[in-house]
């Protein structure tokens, strides 16, 4: 087991659907197109951005043709058992997972017919469900509870199994490796990759604080972890060799999302609330930094993803969608 350890913006209140704040440092949204005007609480882009998938707070969840900006289908509370507080897509954009604290279900995006869902029980009767991930086909499912506990579910094969990895709650799962290891990031600071069979570790990166962001590019070999206190590394996900580590003057800087673009050589961060990042992933050296359009005081990116023609899509708790020139976020602060 390889082991790492590293060491007054202006309050917009919406009155309109008009935004209320601009891109800091002369970023400019390609387009910005609001999905919804209810308080988003979880959401997910498609990995080819293509498609987007909204909870709001008043329990309503839908899923959008980014494309066309139109819907696919749509779910009310009376469809669910319980309260919702996490969904996740399917990598092939068939089946759209969704959980609430002990429970998991699995829809059909395009009939909106409910396909499968069961109970879950943790090692300790008062676990819950703090993260929820489905493969590429739907088929293997990923649960994080808040004890520490992952249950891997084989759908196909009818099999369930249940690892204790962590010491807090599981923020955090990943299929990797072919579905063949688990990523997985917990408040107890630790990131870890382990086979989905055994639970045996394999790799383990490990930070002083709960985990806030990880991001991890399985193709270009890069995960970026960061915790709750200026705790951040960019490191090679086979060999767990640091890389670099983000370049910064603030003493402290708080990392919520995070998306490798550029086949590994640009990352993009969000902060708690409105602003973006570029960085160089090769030296850490922060490249350009925007806000998002904001439509209510404390909005946030909820998810982002870049799709073949270079363009990144963020999607924010505002249910706002928009649109970003990854190229022209090379360009380096100095010469803005």
């Amino acid at each position: 087991m390889k082991v790492i350890m590293l060491p007054l913006l202006c309050i917009c209140i919406a009155l309109s659907l008009t935004a209320c704040s601009e891109p800091s440092t002369g970023q400019t949204s390609l387009s910005t197109d609001r999905l919804t005007s209810d308080r988003v609480i979880a959401a997910q882009l498609s990995d080819d951005a293509t498609i987007s998938a909204l909870l709001t707070r008043k329990h309503h969840l839908s899923v959008w043709d980014n494309d066309s900006k139109s819907l696919i289908n749509e779910w009310n509370e009376s469809d669910f058992i319980e309260e919702l507080y996490h969904i996740s897509l399917s990598g092939n954009k068939r089946l759209l997972g969704t959980a609430g604290k002990h429970r998991v279900s699995i829809f059909d995006i395009q009939t909106g017919k409910l396909t499968v869902t069961w109970q879950v029980d943790g090692f300790d009767p008062e676990a819950r469900i703090t993260s929820l991930h489905l493969s590429h086909t739907g088929n293997e499912v990923l649960i994080g509870l808040n004890e520490g506990s992952v249950f891997t579910v084989d759908l196909v094969n009818d099999q369930m199994s249940m690892f204790l990895v962590h010491d807090g709650p599981v923020t955090r799962v990943k299929y990797a490796a072919h579905n063949q290891q688990v990523m997985s990031a917990s408040h107890d600071g630790h990131v870890l990759f382990w086979a989905a069979t055994t639970g045996k570790v394999i790799h383990e990166y490990i930070n002083q604080f709960r985990i806030t962001s990880v991001s991890y590019d399985e193709a270009n070999r890069k995960i970026f972890v960061a915790d709750a206190l200026d705790n951040q590394f960019i490191a090679d996900s086979l060999t767990t060799q640091a890389l670099s580590r983000l370049d910064y003057l603030e003493r402290y800087r708080y990392f919520r999302q995070a998306l490798f673009v550029e086949r590994g050589k640009i990352l993009i961060t969000s902060s708690s609330k409105q602003e973006l990042a570029s960085w160089d992933v090769q030296t850490g050296k922060e490249l350009a930094k925007w806000n998002i359009t904001a439509f209510s005081a404390g909005t946030t990116v909820l998810s982002m993803a870049a799709d073949s023609s270079g363009t990144l899509w963020s999607l924010s708790s505002d249910g706002a969608l928009e649109t970003w020139a990854i190229e022209s976020l090379h360009i380096s602060r100095s010469g803005l």
